[in-house]
Parts: structure tokens; sequence; C-alpha cells
């Protein structure tokens, strides 16, 4: 069927490192969504084919459905990968004479790890040779106390040219406080060599913390040269395609930005695809009167785990990448385990079973998909254990070759193990709900929340088949899994608006805040210009300052909300001064402020947000009351309980009111989702699944 003309759409595109994931909505509200292999070496092509796909599925050609969309959303893991496998262009640093070994020095402590045997010397992402020391020196008050000459600034830039390196950072003591020889390092670059990627630290981030500074410049350094080709080979191969809207990124932190702001701060795209997903659960637990939930992403790679309270996401700032590099970047925060559907299972030197965080990836994959593949996988032991059908996966367009899954499991697991190959796949399965399990307890219970008061928002290809044996181990008793759980973090990119924040240093510690003001409001119209050129008229602008206060004598800050006026003076700041305690101890807990003590202001953000043009879903019609009828039922092996017989659903089958207890396996073409004895699972208006844990509810109420 070939929808009318005057139907637009909107597409979110995630690229995962295995599946690359498209979801297509129309102005009426329908709902269109399907995925691809990732192709990790040329990530537009499994991007064009997941779009031919979608396609297919909305009923008109790739061009037409380009065509009719108004608004194009990609979250990538471009970045995330480029810091991970530190492949990245060829960076100089020029900083300050007798700062050059900065990035090896770091915070001396390599790791989150405190344990010494575990300090590892961090990975060179500039070459020492490459470090570039220029005589210039600006005091903390921002004046210059060694001018830098043009001359010295120049040898310091044509000594890297002449190095063949292919970006430059520039990045200077006390640059943030006076950029006046930054400015003068990057103006020779762009004049005469705008060939090379440059990047700015007081540019970038203008905020005291030389190291995070620095290395935050450099990162962006790194990645630039490759978000640079990537959003220009998106660009041009989709407006080839037809597409007439720009296309947007979305940002670690939270909302999109534009193509050539993204080449220009490449950086800020780090866990775009994760954000997206809790962006998208924000919405949709808005949607559902949710306040206090956890979100759970399966994907083919990794396991992503966030806690929102009050429907708001929390955000962590100074994000160490890669468990090595401390940056003093902000982003939604996620904690990864590398447990995902092609995580690899296997024995350690002393022969005891374990799970990632090695993953077969998109190519050669899970030994199932007959891509070559021959490591065994969390994929490859769902399908032994009877959890997955080749009729169902991928609507049949991928047969699954359950046989060979088999074998080598059983020869790589079990046989060393003294079981079979189904015992040794539902070990699998037990150590992948545990590892889950104990993750969603590090943002819960080790934070200081309590698991049994949130709702699981539970998404990803993979989880389903999990979801409800990880809910149960940690106490939670609700869980929504959406209609769009396969696909949901590229669902989630169309919850977004268009953000824009920016931070700056502006010390206080009392008397007059003109220089506060002065900081606020510069950023603020800066932010509100770039909306302004995005297409963001002033009704739809929304702008929040915040400054980052702390204890005097802390190392870490407070964000707190400051009033944006244009009369903001002394009195507002004392008030925030004063009423510090008592905001410090309601996110610490009672007793741990530091009586006595004055609270200082060390920098400033403003965040702009442009409201984008957001697509509520369809509801659909109830159906008629009566008994949901299986399509038929299979045998399986549930972990620890032996062979069952369940029965099996179509998704499609099941409209809005209907309920299915379990045992039983819901069947999608991109998911498909294991309900244990116990869990009931019920279908919301807007095709949502929500599933209950009844049999730990009626043991609460019996208590």
């Amino acid at each position: 069927m070939t929808l009318r003309s005057e139907v637009t759409f909107q597409i979110g595109c995630d690229i995962g490192g295995t599946f690359t994931d498209v979801v297509a909505l129309a102005s009426t509200g329908q709902s269109y969504v399907d995925k691809s292999d990732t192709v990790p070496d040329d990530l537009a092509a499994g991007l064009l084919a997941a779009l031919g796909n979608l396609a297919t599925r909305v009923g008109m050609p790739l061009g037409e459905l380009l065509a009719s969309t108004t608004r194009f959303v990609n979250g990538t893991t471009v970045v995330t990968n480029a810091v991970a496998e530190l492949r990245g262009a060829t960076v100089g640093l020029i900083t300050t004479q007798g700062f050059g070994d900065n990035l090896l020095i770091a915070r001396s402590a390599r790791n989150a790890h405190r344990d010494h045997h575990r300090q590892l010397n961090l990975p060179q992402i500039v070459a020492r040779e490459h470090v570039i020391e220029v005589p210039e020196r600006i005091d903390r008050k921002g004046r210059v106390i060694v001018p830098l000459t043009a001359r010295r600034a120049r040898d310091a830039v044509e000594a890297l040219v002449a190095a063949g390196v292919e970006s430059i950072a520039v990045s200077l003591l006390w640059g943030f406080a006076n950029p006046v020889h930054e400015e003068l390092l990057a103006s020779i670059v762009e004049a005469e060599h705008p060939e090379l990627f440059l990047s700015v630290g007081s540019r970038l981030h203008p905020v005291i913390r030389e190291y995070e500074r620095t290395m935050t410049t450099v990162l962006n350094a790194f990645t630039g040269i490759r978000v640079a080709e990537y959003t220009e080979r998106i660009e041009r191969e989709l407006a080839a395609r037809g597409l007439r809207a720009p296309v947007a990124f979305m940002q670690g932190f939270g909302g999109t930005l534009s193509a050539a702001e993204a080449r220009q701060r490449p950086i800020t795209l780090i866990d775009s695809g994760p954000a997206g997903g809790v962006i998208g659960a924000r919405a949709l637990a808005d949607r559902l009167d949710l306040k206090d939930i956890v979100t759970a992403d399966m994907g083919g790679t990794s396991f992503d785990v966030s806690v929102l309270r009050d429907a708001t996401p929390q955000v962590t700032r100074r994000v160490v990448l890669g468990e090595r590099f401390l940056t003093a970047l902000s982003k939604i925060d996620v904690l990864p385990i590398g447990t995902g559907g092609g995580s690899v299972a296997w024995l350690d030197s002393r022969g005891v079973p374990q799970v990632g965080p090695h993953s077969a990836g998109a190519d050669p994959g899970p030994i199932c998909y007959g891509k070559g593949g021959i490591r065994p996988t969390v994929t490859d032991a769902s399908a032994v254990l009877g959890l997955l059908d080749s009729k169902a996966f991928l609507d049949g367009r991928r047969a699954l070759d359950v046989a060979s899954a088999r074998e080598t499991i059983a020869r790589e697991l079990g046989n060393p193990l003294g079981v079979d190959a189904v015992q040794a796949a539902a070990s699998v399965h037990r150590m992948v709900v545990a590892d889950m399990a104990n993750a969603v307890r590090a943002v819960t219970v080790e934070r200081g929340h309590d698991p049994r008061r949130f709702a699981m928002v539970a998404f990803g290809g993979a989880l389903g088949l999990f979801a409800a044996d990880i809910a149960r181990t940690v106490g939670i008793q609700r869980i929504v899994i959406p209609a769009e759980a396969a696909v949901f973090s590229a669902r989630g990119l169309l919850s977004s608006d268009d953000m824009r924040t920016r931070t700056r240093s502006a010390m206080w510690q009392g008397g007059d805040a003109g220089a506060v003001l002065a900081a606020l409001q510069e950023l603020d119209a800066e932010l509100v210009e770039a909306l302004h050129a995005a297409g963001h008229p002033d009704e739809r602008i929304d702008v929040r300052w915040e400054g980052d206060f702390k204890f005097l004598g802390q190392q870490w800050e407070l964000r707190v909300p400051i009033p944006r006026r244009a009369d903001l003076g002394e009195a507002d700041l004392v008030a925030i001064q004063e009423g510090f305690p008592a905001r410090y101890e309601q996110e610490y807990g009672e007793g741990t402020a530091w009586v006595g003590t004055p609270a200082v202001l060390m920098s400033v953000r403003v965040t702009a947000t442009g409201r984008a043009d957001l697509i509520e879903p369809a509801e659909q019609e109830p159906a008629e009351a009566g008994a949901v009828e299986p399509i038929g039922r299979r045998r399986i092996q549930r972990a620890g309980a032996g062979q069952i017989e369940v029965d099996v659903h179509d998704a499609r089958r099941l409209t809005t009111g209907a309920r299915v207890s379990g045992p039983a396996l819901l069947e999608h073409s991109l998911t498909t989702v294991a309900l244990p004895a116990g869990w009931e699972l019920c279908v919301d208006r807007w095709g949502n699944y929500l599933l209950t844990d009844t049999e730990r509810a009626t043991a609460e109420e019996t208590e």
C-alpha cells in the first residue's frame, strides 16, 4: 500500500555495533521500524540498507520516503568506536612551555580502580614528538606575563605541519582566562593551513582544570576527521536519494545539533545512541505517568542501564572515556557492560565460564547467523535453548543455523565442563542474567535507590528474552517493553529536541556579580543565535542558567539553577550560597554539608533548547474481550527449570487490552519476549507491553 503524498515522516537512525536500527514516524502517528547489519568499515552502507528495508515496510520507494521526510536524526558510534579502538587522526598538540607531559602525567590514577596493581599507563593519543611547547604565560587572572610572539607561534605550527599531523589541538595554561595566545595560534592554522582540523581549548571548553580541558581538546581533534568524513558522506548519500531535510546528530548529553556543528565539536557525539534510548524512555515514562524508572538496553554488543528519578535523566560530568581518559565532557549517565546478544561465551584459564566483553559484532556475528561466526555467543545460547525461531527472526529474512551453534557450544563450553550443549547454553543464560542484574544494582542499590520502587523500561533487540529474569532477580515488579523495543534508541532520537550547551569558568565567592552575569549573558546570546540559525523562533526556545558550586576546599562541584534575569546580582548569588548546604544534603544525605564552610561558584553553564515538532504515537483501537489464542506451543529450556512447554504468541495478533500469562513466548519480527511463569503481559493503547510480576506481588500481599 502506498501512502498519500501529504503524509510526512520523521526518521530516526541509530548505528550500533551489530545492527543499524531505523524508525519512521508518519505524521498520522503510525510507526514503521526495521534494521540491517551494521557495516563496521562503511557505516553509511549499513544505514542505506536499513533505510531500504524501512521503505519496504512503509510501502513506498526510498526516494519518495526521503522526499517526504521533514526530520532526520542520527545517533552514531563513530566517536565511541574511534576512542575505544584508538583509531583517529594524527594529532599535534601545542601547549605552554614546561607542560608538554601533561597528558602523560594525567591525574596519576590511570582509571577508576584504586588497586595500584591495575594502574596502567595511558595510551598516547598524541605522540610525544608531536607535542610542541611555546614560550608564553598567562596568569590565573588572565594577565599576560610572557607574551607569545607571532614568530614563535608560526614556528610551532610549521613544526607540526612538517611532522605530518592531520589535526592540531591548542591548549595553553590558563588559556580559558584569556584566549589571546590560543587565538593567535588558531588564526595562523586557519589562514595558512585550512586543510588541518583545528581544536582550540578556549573555544571548546573554557573551564579551569588544565588536564581535563586538554584531554577533551585533544580527543576532539583525534575524532574530528572521522566525524567530518562520516557526516559529509551521510549528508551526501541521503541528499542524492531525495532527502531535503537537514540531518541532525544526537549528542551524548541529550539533544541534537546540526552536521556542521557536529564537525566543529565531534566529541559531543560520544555515546549518542545510548542517550537516544534514555531520552525515549523519558518520553515513554511521561506518557505512562511513571516517575522512577530504570532504563535497560541490550543490543548486540553491550547492556546499558541508567536511572531516571522523577522522569529526569541523570547527567555525569568529567566523564571518563574508555575507562582511561578523564575529560571535561558531560553526558547522560549510562552504565555499560560488555554483555550483548553478540557477546562471546568463553572459558578462562581456570576453566571458569565467562561472557563478554568481547563481541562477535556485526561481522561475522553469532554462529547461528550463518555469516562465518566461529565463537559461541549469547544469541547462539538463546537459539539452542529454543527461545528463537527462524520463521519469526527478522521476519524470516535470516534462517538460523541452530545446529552449528549447538555443535560449537558443546565443543567449546559443554565438553570441557562435562555437560551437554543445552546445559552449557543454560549456564550462559544464567551468567548473562546475573551480570545484568548486578549492573541494575550498581545504578540503584549502590547509589541509595531501592529498585523495588522502580519500573524497568526494557528495550534493545535482545533484552526481551532476559528482562523478566533480571527484574525478578533485583525485585522490580513492573516492566515496560516499548512497542518499538528492538529499535527503541532510534525511536528515542525522535523524542529529542535541538540542544546547545556551553560552560565557562566564572569564579565567585562574594561581592559584585557583574562578571558572572556577563558570562551568562554572553553564552546565552551565542546559543540563542545558534538556535535561530537552525530555524527555531524565540517562542520555541527555552534557556536554562546553572552554576557549579562547591564548598571551599572541595574537589567536586554540584550544579545549581541560577535565575535567568537581566538584573542578576549579588543578592541572587548570596541566596544560592545560603541555600547550598540544604541542596547539598538533599543530594548526598543528611549531615554531609560542610557546616561553616563558604560555598563558592566555579563555573556557569547555559543550555538552550529549541523545541522540535514531536509526533505523538497513534492510539490503537481496543480489541474485543476474550482469550488470546496462541499460534502454537514450543519446548524450551528454562535456565534452572529444565525443559518446559510454553505457548507461543504472534505479536501482530495482540491488540490493545490483550493479556497473556506466563510461561509464554511473544514473537515479534525484530525481537522475542520471554514471559516466565508468574508474569502477566498486557498490551496498552500505544502497543507497549506492560509486564507485571504477579507471583511476587501476591507473595508480598500475603506477608
